[in-house]
C-alpha cells in the first residue's frame, strides 16, 4: 500500500478531524493507505489545494466534498 500524497497535511490522517470515530485506523488503511482516489479529502486537496481540507469532512463523505468543490 502507498500512503496518500496529502497525508502530511490531511486533518483526518493527523487525527485533527471532528468525529473521527473508533474505526479511524481502519478508515486510514482503506482511504489513506489504500485507494485515496475515493477519499473526500483527497478530492478537495487535489481540486482546491491542501489548505482547503476542512476538519469536519471525513474520507467517506463525498457529498460534502462535491459541495465544497462546487463552491
Amino acid at each position: 500500500m502507498t500512503e496518500c500524497e496529502f497525508a502530511s497535511q490531511c486533518p483526518f490522517y493527523n487525527n485533527q478531524s471532528e468525529n473521527m470515530g473508533s474505526n479511524a485506523e481502519e478508515v486510514k488503511n482503506s482511504y489513506c493507505r489504500g485507494n485515496n482516489l475515493h477519499c473526500a479529502l483527497y478530492m478537495i486537496a487535489s481540486s482546491l489545494g491542501t489548505d482547503k481540507m476542512p476538519k469536519n469532512v471525513l474520507p467517506g463523505e463525498k457529498d460534502k466534498a462535491f459541495a465544497i468543490i462546487a463552491g
